[in-house]
């Protein structure tokens, strides 16, 4: 795997007077001779105060990039920390909020680390990992040469990525799978409750309305008038029933299986200025599947 080929390359920098020494410098002796006047050019303006600059496989093949230039550490943050972290704070704003919020929370940062922070600051971030290396390995060894040479041992690039990618990939896939398959099983079947609480504002109508002109709960369908219980219904809704003067809601049809047989209830309660207040709730139903209005 190479970044860059040929000397007109955009990745490559021409050759220059810099201190970055291929022979001496232990820095150059990690980096490895594949690219080096590229990253001795960059090393030296973050040398002197520039953190920032842009680097184009950062910005196509981050996860390649990172693996290619034994970056083992980040390469684990990007490849697994980060999509995890984002899924889960995904699923929460998903749940608590709704599809749009759980894809904002997880793209929104998702492209401004991939696309945007990690090319901006990739050199320097090589350079940080290339320095460490470079002074444990001082530390530990006492001559140039004896340096040099296990820089060059530990350092260079790696071909790992063509074993570890597909394995990667899969752990990946399963993760996010694991995570979002359940998810979006949650969303689908608040949804289809959420068609049975629709239906049931005409219900809701009907019952304040008989109770404004007679000043009690109408006992039944027929009484509040409405069309019998097993006519209100829908795709995921088998009926809704008045039942003095409290609204039922049965699910069945094309429901999921978690909600089939399963009731919402819709309760009234008079308030001060003898208007009807409905609160909601299910007996069977888990909260997470319910509206956060039923809750």
């Amino acid at each position: 795997m190479s970044e860059q080929q040929g000397s007109d390359s955009i990745y490559r920098a021409p050759s220059s007077d810099t201190t970055f020494n291929p022979q001496g410098d232990l820095l150059a002796s990690y980096v490895g001779p594949k690219n080096a006047d590229y990253y001795a050019r960059k090393f030296e303006q973050i040398r002197s105060g520039s953190s920032v600059s842009w680097h184009w496989p950062a910005f196509f093949i981050a996860s390649f990039w990172l693996l290619y230039r034994k970056m083992w550490l980040n390469a684990f943050l990007y490849w697994i920390v980060l999509p995890v972290a984002l899924s889960v704070l995904s699923v929460i704003a998903t749940m608590n909020i709704g599809p749009e919020a759980g894809a904002i929370v997880y793209y929104g940062p998702y492209f401004l680390i991939a696309f945007i922070l990690l090319p901006m600051f990739a050199n320097r971030l090589y350079y940080r990992h290339a320095q460490a290396k470079a002074d444990k390995v001082a530390s530990i060894t006492s001559s140039a040469d004896q340096q040099a040479a296990e820089l060059s041992r530990i350092g260079g690039t790696s071909n790992i990525v063509l074993v570890v990618i597909p394995f990667v990939l899969v752990f990946v896939l399963g993760i996010l799978a694991a995570i979002a398959i359940p998810a979006y099983q949650d969303y689908t079947i608040r949804a289809q409750v959420s068609e049975g609480l629709n239906l049931s504002g005409g219900a809701k109508a009907a019952v304040s309305e008989y109770y404004l002109d007679r000043g009690e709960l109408p006992a039944d369908n027929t009484m509040a008038g409405l069309s019998p219980a097993d006519h209100i219904s829908g795709a995921y809704t088998s009926s809704v029933a008045v039942q003095q003067g409290v609204i039922v809601v049965t699910y069945g049809n094309e429901a999921h299986a978690i909600l089939q047989d399963q009731d919402l209830v819709l309760e009234p309660d008079v308030t001060e200025s003898d208007l009807l207040q409905w609160s909601c709730y299910s007996p069977t139903i888990a909260p997470k599947h319910l509206p956060a209005a039923c809750r």
